[in-house]
């Protein structure tokens, strides 16, 4: 299964790491690296929106 930040559109494989982006996004009105670099785009090394 995997779960979307629904701001900024990136995939995660845990609710919880999907839960921490769309804190921080929609507290900063950006992204966080340390989260952004745990979804599954990272993965696969392509940045999607």
């Amino acid at each position: 299964m995997e779960y979307k930040c629904t701001i900024c559109g990136l995939h995660y494989r845990s609710r919880e790491l999907a839960d921490r982006c769309y804190a921080w996004c929609s507290a900063h009105h950006s992204c966080n690296l340390e989260i952004g670099r745990q979804s599954m785009e990272a993965e696969r090394h392509v940045w999607v929106r």
